[in-house]
């Protein structure tokens, strides 16, 4: 189909063919099965305990439940691990809060946190199905499931193809959450492939986030909490196109005010190949809370500790080879005034792990980073672009994240150079982090629920297949509930 065919029922617009692309995909993407069917689950699964783990944070809890206290909703949508109840737009933006406060989900091949999304598409199939109970027509987690696969693949291969959040345009990458989870839940909601371009076109039109606070002077928490907020204006704009809201023909290519003209210099927005399920099926779980391109440089970092033996104090160098992605990213000098800015800094989870043989949520406070050896280590941090890391890093085929480290001492020797150059979470690795993913289910949420009830969660939530027939309605009631 090009961009000069109108979809049906869309009363002659002539919508530019990305659209309609997505609209396509949308509509029609399959049950996931097989392999699909258990990262899926996994992927699930990842979420809930890092939405749980972030309860403990004073700047999460705190902008979690209704705007105007006091307000209640009937038949709303619970927030994992709280008691609140709430409308489907705020219930995505606190549960995709949530799920990316700790930067600890998962992420892709690309970049981003693919289960911002999560938040958005089961608040509209919770409100879809608490409408629908006792209909044998609301939806079961083997439709999640399937929205899942769509969003993922949706935020992925517009991020990969666009590069939003590159210096050149300077948006946040959660354009791509907004627009995924518009498109994925206006499905969940019961829209057709009309309805799903008319929300996905007002997507564009919107306003876009700036990347600017991931960055010093301006890294803040609203960097832990913007991919929620874009789930929420997702699921605002489905609910909108299912009210009747109509669609705009050229959002992207409309000369002078369109989405290309405004932020891409002309150049035409694509995906960077033919959706399917490319993007779950290599989703990349993070095993260390820190930004993606990091985590290499972690777990070298963590074999150096143990040759280090106590002589931290002794260090007089530490090179560092990286993508040019970390590099730009996160090789960050001077002041880090708060986790946000911490937990992207290539210099500080290096200088973290050779301290103390460990990174840990915690080790972003500002008690853990008031040691004085962090700051003594990082200004001895040299980075460097590799070449060939870069290379490997943006081929598709290849979707490397690569870091090598090495120490120097003051007497001039030298540990190995150690090279990691795909994390332990990436599908490549992924039989080996199966049994590190129930850790860090059990550690996240052991301050929350009693080991009985988070063993029987984790169980039941890893039975992918037996979860597919459960109402999504019933699997909130699951996780719902103050500690």
């Amino acid at each position: 189909m090009n961009g000069n065919e109108a979809l049906p029922g869309a009363a002659g617009l002539d919508y530019d063919d990305l659209i309609i692309r997505l609209a396509d995909y949308a509509v029609a993407v399959p049950r996931p099965i097989g392999q699909t069917l258990q990262t899926a689950a996994l992927c699930l699964t990842d979420a809930v305990a890092c939405a749980i783990a972030a309860l403990r944070e004073p700047d999460c809890a705190r902008r979690l439940g209704p705007w105007v206290e006091g307000s209640t909703v009937a038949d709303g949508v619970p927030v994992w691990g709280t008691d609140y109840v709430l409308d489907p737009v705020k219930a995505a933006q606190d549960i995709g809060s949530m799920i990316r406060w700790l930067d600890f989900s998962d992420t892709s091949f690309v970049g981003g946190h693919p289960s911002d999304c999560i938040g958005a598409l089961l608040a509209a199939a919770d409100h879809t199905g608490r409408q629908q109970r006792g209909t044998g027509k609301a939806p079961t987690m083997g439709d999640v499931y399937a929205a899942m696969v769509g969003a993922y693949e949706i935020q992925g291969l517009l991020a990969a193809a666009n590069h939003f959040d590159h210096p050149s345009i300077g948006l946040d990458h959660v354009v791509d959450v907004k627009l995924a989870c518009a498109a994925m839940a206006t499905r969940l909601l019961g829209g057709d492939r009309d309805t799903i371009a008319a929300a996905v076109s007002n997507g564009f039109l919107d306003g876009q986030a700036l990347n600017a606070y991931r960055h010093v002077p301006n890294a803040g928490s609203r960097k832990s909490w913007a991919g929620g907020d874009a789930a929420g204006r997702g699921v605002w704009l489905a609910l909108s196109a299912m009210k009747g809201e109509m669609g705009y023909p050229r959002p992207l290519s409309a000369p002078v005010w369109g989405f290309e003209a405004v932020y891409m210099d002309g150049r035409p927005v694509t995906l960077a190949r033919e959706p399917g399920s490319f993007v779950l099926d290599n989703v990349i779980f993070k095993l260390h809370p820190c930004q993606r391109n990091t985590t290499t440089a972690v777990e070298s970092a963590l074999r150096i500790h143990t040759w280090l033996a106590g002589r931290v104090d002794r260090i007089r160098r530490i090179s560092i080879r990286s993508q040019d992605e970390a590099v730009r990213r996160t090789d960050k000098s001077g002041p880090l005034p708060n986790r946000a800015a911490r937990d992207h800094s290539m210099q500080y989870v290096v200088a973290v792990a050779l301290i103390h043989g460990r990174l840990a949520p915690d080790d972003y406070s500002d008690a853990a980073a008031a040691d004085p050896r962090i700051d003594r280590l990082r200004e001895r941090t040299v980075i460097v672009e590799d070449a060939a890391y870069t290379r490997d890093h943006h081929d598709l085929r290849i979707r490397s994240c690569a870091n090598s480290v090495q120490v120097e001492l003051d007497d001039g020797s030298c540990s190995a150079l150690e090279e990691t150059l795909f994390p332990a979470g990436d599908p490549t690795r992924r039989a080996g982090a199966l049994p590190a993913l129930h850790q860090k289910f059990d550690a996240l949420t052991r301050h929350h629920w009693p080991q009985q009830r988070r063993d029987a969660i984790f169980a039941r939530m890893c039975d992918a297949e037996a979860m597919q027939a459960m109402p999504v309605a019933d699997f909130m009631d699951l996780l719902a509930g103050a500690a």
